[in-house]
């Protein structure tokens, strides 16, 4: 009787074959899996379980992704595709059997017809190869059959594992000496990248709109899916602008590429990274150079999408070619993470200083998305960006708006605070040349009450009634900072905001309100006690003058708020604090000069 525990002297041969082994690729095993489905497949067609067929063929669509990334090619395998000609034939035969479909149980009917749905779907992406398939379905076998011998010899390979761990080191000692030739660090990229560097390191007369189409279908489509980096979706979108055939498309896809770098910070509470932001103001200069540059392309926000293949439409059409999106709400964004960062940083350093300084950079942004929109007839939105430039700017007396100016104008000579550059990003040059044809440096009126004057009279008369409104309580504002009381009051007595101010939203409460607390103020350096006293008694005779003004909330005898829940209520009213100190803003403007 042979016992397995006395076996200590073995052969040569036998410790020999323990040290073999067979190395298979991550190829090989894709390609198993994909296989052992395909036999779960024709299993479930012997019995015709429709339930089990739906199930294996969405599973061999999640293997088909895995299987195309470990080929590192373009191409579907030729299996996936005699896997989709066998389950069409299927299906045909099944629907044509009208008696054995009403003999089906109601699961197994509702899968038939969902996989109706899902294959009529699918196959429409691959119809030339399921066309090439049925006409010369040995050939097409063939190379398989060929790539899959080649590939058995390869894995059939039995290595000792001292030699594998030998090769391996001198593996990395030719790495280290090649990195040291070098005389420099390279940054590692993903297996996507190198992807998608691999499938677009063509000749630029072989990459055509449909392959640059189709990835970018690809990465919009992975968009808030578990697992998506978004900064790496970032680059990708990016990496593809320089590569787009043609203006419509590179339009599109910055459109998702600015969409994209507004989801890099999704909480509430934080804000957008600075230099993101400062990327996304970049991105949305190059989308207005293409709309000056090609005024054929219209850009529409409407419910109905633009067909599929607008973008196809190369410089040289003549008539309209319509892209989907909306300038005003991403310049609506942009001004809202620039302000929360501000709430976010703390006002006593550096840095707040520094990000004051990105002001001038948005506002030339919004008067060039104004002037666009007023050249396209969109007067409408041209006045809600108009109200953004106006909300900036009522608050600055003279002097801080002198210093402003001031300096823009010591960052266009050459300062410190030059034009953001864009981080250079992989790939060939691109594609579509884009011309810088709108200014990047802005343009400050010497007189802060000129600029007010000119926008305010674009709103009141293409403005809806929220923006007017708004834009009139600015004016008052700002006519009762420069102590124009006459011509403050005036306003305000013929806007009649004062009838109905209770019944807009709170933003435009408290922006009355602080109208209001202004126009006293004014009356009192002027001397006029009556009126700055007539102005003044309602937001005093509540006690909640903190409230109203949306400066935080007054301190009651018998209870106090702790610094957090003063926080918390803030961010449930959605309040949006302006610089209440005009002292305190000339200081932050006059230490950004002394910097620069």
């Amino acid at each position: 009787m042979d016992n397995k525990y006395l076996r200590g002297t073995a052969s040569d041969s036998d410790e020999s074959d323990d040290q073999k082994r067979v190395v298979r690729s991550a190829k090989d095993k894709r390609f198993e899996e994909m296989s052992a489905t395909v036999d779960q497949m024709k299993n479930a067609m012997k019995i015709n379980d429709w339930v089990s067929l739906q199930e294996s063929f969405d599973k061999i669509n999640k293997q088909l992704e895995k299987v195309m990334r470990v080929m590192e090619s373009e191409k579907v395998p030729t299996l996936y595709i005699k896997t989709l000609v066998m389950l069409e034939d299927f299906l045909n035969q099944a629907l044509a059997n009208k008696e054995a479909k009403k003999k089906m149980s109601s699961s197994n009917a509702k899968a038939l017809n969902a996989m109706k749905q899902k294959l009529k779907k699918n196959n429409k992406q691959y119809e030339d190869q399921i066309n090439n398939y049925r006409e010369h379905p040995e050939s097409e076998e063939e190379p398989e059959a060929d790539e899959d011998s080649e590939e058995e010899e390869e894995s059939d390979v039995e290595e000792d594992p001292s030699k594998m761990a030998m090769s391996d080191e001198e593996d990395e000692e030719n790495v280290d000496d090649q990195s040291g030739k070098d005389g420099g660090w390279e940054k590692m990229m993903s297996k996507k990248d190198k992807l998608m560097d691999k499938q677009f390191a063509k000749d630029p007369s072989e990459i055509t709109w449909d392959i640059v189409n189709k990835k970018f279908k690809e990465i919009v489509a992975a968009r808030g899916r578990r697992g998506t980096g978004r900064f790496e979706q970032v680059e990708q979108l990016t990496f593809l602008t320089k590569v787009a055939k043609t203006p419509a498309q590179k339009l599109e896809i910055l459109f998702s590429v600015v969409s994209a770098q507004f989801d890099v910070n999704p909480g509430l509470s934080g804000h957008m990274p600075i230099n993101v932001w400062k990327n996304c103001v970049q991105n949305m200069f190059i989308i207005l150079d293409i709309l000056v540059q090609y005024r054929n392309i219209i850009v529409d926000d409407d419910t109905i999408e633009p067909d599929e293949n607008e973008t196809q439409k190369g410089a040289n059409h003549n008539g309209p070619i319509r892209i989907w999106g909306n300038l005003v709400a991403f310049l609506e964004r942009m001004d809202i993470e620039f302000f929360k960062s501000l709430q976010c940083i703390d006002p006593h350093t550096r840095e707040y200083v520094e990000r004051l300084q990105d002001e001038p950079m948005f506002l030339v942004l919004a008067q060039n998305v104004q002037e666009y929109l007023e050249h396209a007839g969109d007067l409408k939105a041209a006045a809600k960006v108009a109200l953004r430039r106006v909300e900036l700017i009522y608050y600055k007396p003279q002097e801080v708006y002198d210093a402003m100016r001031k300096l823009a104008e010591q960052t266009e000579d050459g300062g410190e605070g030059e034009e953001p550059e864009v981080e250079e990003t992989r790939g060939p040059a691109a594609f579509v040349v884009t011309t810088e044809l709108v200014p990047r440096k802005p343009i400050f009126p010497e007189n802060s009450r000129t600029m007010m004057d000119a926008l305010v009279s674009l709103i009141y008369k293409s403005g809806d009634e929220r923006t007017k409104a708004r834009a009139m309580l600015c004016d008052i504002y700002h006519h009762a900072l420069l102590d124009e009381f006459s011509t403050s009051r005036d306003l305000l007595l013929m806007s009649h905001l004062q009838d109905n101010i209770q019944h807009m939203d709170i933003s435009s409460q408290i922006l009355f309100n602080r109208a209001m607390a202004q126009l006293g103020l004014c009356a009192f350096r002027l001397g006029l006690i009556i009126e700055a006293h007539g102005c003044l008694s309602d937001l005093y005779s509540g006690g909640r003058v903190k409230e109203l003004l949306a400066q935080g909330f007054s301190q009651s005898r018998y209870h106090e708020k702790t610094p957090e829940q003063v926080l918390l209520s803030l961010s449930l009213c959605h309040v949006l604090t302006v610089l209440a100190s005009t002292r305190s803003c000339l200081i932050i403007y006059r230490n950004m000069v002394c910097f620069i």
